[in-house]
């Protein structure tokens, strides 16, 4: 099902944030399975949900799956990046997902970057391998780009992830 969402996605950009139900209010975000470390991240994935047809969408399909993740603010290899997936782990009925986001910026770039690590973890959920560390980098030597795809990096990165946070950000600048 992860998978399926994450092709359609890709395919049609997401649905018109024109919609009428793209300024939701923040409350009504479903905190389930994606779990804000700090009541600044809440407010935060409220924003985004409310006005981001996108970022609500990839919060809506991690509600569909059988993960955990927590977003929390922090640093990223002492701060060289803004974001992160830091931990992965499972057990036979759940997995774990731990991102890290750097708080210096401002919302909007922050609810972007959000958006961005939790395609990641999505991509993550989407591969039965990626239960750990080792099946992470394995999948991303396969999906990534540049140094990591070729083997000579393990900071990894997709062009879905992207063009995901671009389009986020374009639907909150409006």
């Amino acid at each position: 099902m992860v998978v399926t969402l994450l092709v359609a996605m890709l395919a049609v950009g997401g649905i018109d944030s024109s919609s009428s139900d793209a300024q939701r209010p923040a409350a009504a975000v479903p905190l389930v399975r994606l779990k804000p470390a700090d009541s600044e991240m809440r407010r935060l994935i409220g924003e985004g949900y409310g006005r981001s047809t996108s970022f609500r969408e990839l919060v809506d399909a991690l509600h569909r799956s059988n993960a955990i993740v927590t977003v929390q603010f922090g640093m990223c290899a002492n701060g060289r990046f803004r974001s992160c997936v830091t931990n992965v782990s499972s057990d036979d009925r759940t997995r774990s997902i731990r991102i890290k986001v750097n708080t210096r910026t401002t919302d909007n770039r922050l609810i972007a970057t959000i958006a961005h690590e939790i395609w990641h973890a999505l991509e993550i959920l989407a591969e039965p391998g990626a239960t750990d560390p080792e099946g992470v980098l394995a999948l991303y030597r396969r999906i990534g780009i540049g140094a990591c795809r070729e083997g000579l990096s393990d900071r990894c990165e997709t062009e879905a992830a992207r063009a995901l946070e671009s389009r986020v950000e374009a639907e909150l600048a409006r």
